[in-house]
């Protein structure tokens, strides 16, 4: 198995230590290793820590590199070079694809790393099972991720391809999906290897796979009954770290190099609260390591199924405890004490001694209750919830007293509220207004006969521009052709605006007579034609304002009635029915107006119901579909109405159950398992939990370095139990 370069690489000495950084979607895990005697050594490996983003990642990759080193011995150097393991989706061609690399130097240059090259996961899983086994690896290997499904098929040791499968509610449909795409396989293995960064999750992925008759399955065989085996989360660094030394020494074996566990003992710990002044009791102060506690403060922390790290930069702070050790052990070893020989000298010497050990060991005293009984813990465990859904049909009738469950009647009440309130909003409407233009017109009439124009009479000019006569007039009859009847009329426009502003010679028609009988010339230029936009109310405005100071005095009715609910009451808030009882608005549609304002009163009516009523029909009506080792709990209970109507005060009503079914869990027993371990040591119990994502933790007070531990007394540590949302 090759390690790709991707980035410039340096010069490796079998001798040195080495990071193994897996990165899988959503999880990271570190190792700490090195090569010695033609095997690879892993001395140690941190627990699995979840991400989302990008900063999230560096943020998880910290954490699990910070669990790792706590287990390096105090004289190994800290290492930097790094082999990633990455997941089949994060390579093409050989190499990883650009997006990710990104990643990848995001997070070396955030946490000082110098990348070595990278392995993909399915392949460095393969190798190792190779080099535990010494035969080649013929298997199905499945990374369970919390998106997409990974199939990786290996044949002899050869890898087949790899398929990625969007991630559905059943792993073993997603399996099948993947496996089918194979199809110039004819029998596949016989073996299964499921691996991801969270091992109780793998269990259930490994349930769903072993009850799939796969004898059943179309276009799948298999020789028979596939094994379904879970590569353990340690397994994984092992084989990334394999890999990365194969390539650097071309080592075939890998082994666990196990060092002390961190224990809290009484001899380590009897160090004074002062430890600045150097004074150690019980130990040679020469050869004791030093800590400098950093403030104390009340901190939360949120494990996102990671362990927490204490300390920002792990590496940082080894290196500057270790040269303040040889900074101490420096002046300790220059400090000569004097003894004056004389006997007063000698007994005021020893009862300087005596009260200073004394002294000592009341301030050690004092420091170690403090630490041992003072701390208080409170811990959420977030795990993700099985939801489930039912709809059902059940009718209110706040005649009734008592529930019925077999006939899903509750007993309700109708409530009544009046509100009312006023609005006012900006008018946006826009209006024309202006004045018309006036003149006068000579009318000619080259008829025989007279002719009789009432007021409103209209004319029209050349460009189309009505107007009409501003009173009744009559023309008399033409004495000849070339002396037509002739009458001077004032006129005035049809609508405003100042293109009605006319010319003195203007011709216009005259009614519906024909121009060549009767016409009309301007006597002189039409003037006074003027327009304008304002602002004024609209419809819209109108409909806005009061649609809007509804749903306003409907928020104010919901949240009376709710206060005027009695304990152990639930107002069913789809219920609500609004019935105007008076409106009025300050102005009319097309009123000139900047502001428009309105006042409205309201009659709402709502049913409720009891809440132990709707929790027992809920109850009654899930208790089959309830999965075992989950449980319903009020606090994770919701419910949606809609009314479908009402037959004789009898309310039916549509609704829906939603209910997050939590795992079975004892928080006593839970925070008996974790009382004063370290967060990291916490972190790997809590992973055991069913359905766990991740820890939120508040201490109060930290305390820095192996000091900030969980609380020691049972009645400090709070443990609690949310779903994730």
């Amino acid at each position: 198995m090759a390690l790709k370069d991707y980035l410039p690489s340096q010069k490796d000495t079998p001798m040195d230590f080495y990071w193994s950084l897996i990165i899988e979607p959503g999880w990271v895990q570190a190792g700490i290793w090195k090569i010695e005697e033609d095997k690879t050594k892993v001395l140690s490996v941190s627990p699995s820590s979840a991400w989302k983003t990008d900063e999230e990642l560096s943020e998880a990759a910290d954490s699990a590199l910070s669990a790792a080193v706590q287990d390096l011995p105090d004289d190994a150097p800290e290492p930097s070079k790094t082999v990633f393991g990455v997941s089949p989706t994060w390579v093409s061609d050989g190499s990883i694809l650009p997006e990710f690399i990104e990643k990848i130097k995001n997070v070396s240059s955030k946490l000082s790393l110098t990348p070595a090259g990278f392995v993909v996961m399915p392949e460095a899983i393969a190798h190792h099972v190779k080099s535990k086994e010494g035969s080649p690896l013929n298997s199905v290997v499945v990374g369970v991720g919390g998106e997409s499904i990974e199939v990786s098929l290996f044949l002899l040791g050869n890898l087949a391809g790899t398929q990625v499968v969007a991630r559905s509610v059943s792993v073993g449909d997603d399996v099948i999906e993947g496996l089918s795409r194979f199809k110039h396989v004819e029998n596949l293995p016989s073996r299964f290897l499921l691996y991801n960064g969270r091992e109780a999750e793998l269990e259930e992925a490994r349930q769903s796979l072993m009850k799939i008759d796969w004898s059943k399955t179309e276009n799948l065989k298999f020789l028979h009954t596939p094994n379904i085996e879970i590569i353990k989360p340690e397994e994984k660094v092992l084989a990334v770290s394999l890999a990365g030394a194969s390539e650097i020494s071309n080592v075939l074996s890998v082994e666990v190099e196990k060092t002390p566990e961190p224990e809290i003992q009484e001899e380590i710990e009897e160090v004074a609260p002062n430890i600045d002044t150097g004074f150690v009791v019980g130990q040679d102060l020469a050869s004791s390591r030093v800590e400098v506690p950093e403030k104390v403060n009340e901190e939360r922390q949120e494990i996102p199924r990671e362990q927490v790290a204490e300390d920002k930069k792990p590496s940082g702070i080894l290196v500057k405890l270790k040269s303040m050790n040889k900074k101490v052990e420096g002046a300790v070893g220059s400090i000569k004490p004097k003894v004056d020989m004389t006997g007063l000298t000698k007994v005021a010497g020893k009862k300087t001694f005596v009260f200073g050990v004394v002294a000592l060991l009341l301030v050690f005293g004092g420091g170690f209750s403090y630490w041992w009984f003072y701390p208080k813990a409170t811990v959420n465990i977030v795990v993700t919830p099985k939801k489930l859904e039912e709809n059902i049909a059940l009718f209110v009738d706040p005649g009734v007293s008592s529930i019925d469950t077999s006939k899903r009647i509750l007993p309700g009440g109708k409530l009544e509220k009046d509100v009312s309130g006023e609005k006012t909003v900006p008018a946006t409407g826009a209006k024309t207004v202006g004045d018309r233009a006036k003149g006068a017109v000579k009318m000619q009439n080259g008829t025989s006969e007279d002719i009789d124009l009432p007021t409103g009479t209209a004319i029209e000019s050349s460009g189309g521009l009505r107007f009409t006569i501003d009173s009744a007039t009559s023309i008399q009859a033409a004495l000849s052709p070339s002396s037509p009847g002739t009458a001077t009329v004032d006129v005035t426009a049809a609508d405003i605006g100042a293109e009605y502003n006319l010319a003195g010679d203007e011709s216009f028609s005259v009614s519906n007579y024909p121009k060549a009988d009767v016409d009309a010339v301007a006597t002189a230029d039409f003037s006074g034609g003027s327009s304008r936009q304002i602002l004024a109310v609209s419809e819209e405005d109108r409909d806005n304002l009061q649609e809007d100071l509804i749903d306003e005095l409907l928020l104010k009715a919901e949240k009376e009635l709710k206060s005027d609910l009695s304990d152990g009451n639930l107002l069913i808030e789809e219920s609500l029915v609004q019935n105007v009882k008076d409106i009025s608005f300050s102005k009319k549609v097309g009123d000139e107006a900047e502001n428009l304002t309105l006042s409205l009163s309201l009659s709402v009516e709502a049913l409720s119901v009891k809440k132990e009523d709707l929790l027992s029909l809920a109850e009654n009506v899930l208790e089959n579909k309830i999965p075992e080792g989950f449980v319903f709990r009020e606090s994770q209970f919701s419910s949606v109405f809609e009314i479908l109507g009402e037959v004789d005060g009898v309310y039916e009503v549509d609704t829906t159950f939603k209910v997050n079914l939590l795992p079975e869990i004892d928080p006593e027993e839970v925070a008996k398992k974790i009382l004063g371990k370290y967060p990291p040591l916490a972190q790997e119990y809590l992973l055991s939990v069913p359905g766990f994502r991740r820890a939120e933790i508040s201490l109060r007070p930290k305390f820095p370095g192996k000091l900030g531990t969980l609380p020691h007394v049972a009645k400090n540590l709070m443990v609690e139990l949310s779903a994730e949302k």
